[in-house]
């Protein structure tokens, strides 16, 4: 990874170029506060070439309007940032087979 940073005569970590294996680095999505398009687009233009993972904490995925969901998630592609559900997944099987079908529109 080129070393473009403000202060980059301080001594850093060295890390792997994207896609990492290690030396991931994990950021939390809409938990505490919320985490939309432009919030992410500014956090990537500042330090993406940091951020390995969006997780979506505490199942906030799930209560975001689909559109919203599907753009967050193409953002994060974009830049290279995997994207998950947490813990949340936990909870998928207590639905049984009707949370776990295929979706009928092969997204989501």
């Amino acid at each position: 990874m080129a070393d473009q940073r403000a202060f980059d005569f301080l001594r850093s970590n060295r890390r792997q170029d994207k896609p990492r294996s290690r030396g991931v680095t994990e950021i939390r999505g809409p938990y505490y506060s919320v985490v939309g398009r432009r919030y992410l687009e500014d956090l990537f233009e500042g330090f993406g070439a940091y951020a390995d993972i969006l997780k979506f904490a505490g199942g906030s995925f799930s209560l975001m309007p689909r559109k919203a969901q599907l753009d967050l998630n193409d953002l994060c592609h974009r830049h290279q940032v995997k994207v998950q559900t947490g813990g949340f997944l936990e909870y998928v099987p207590t639905q049984r087979q009707q949370a776990v079908a295929p979706h009928p529109k092969g997204r989501m």
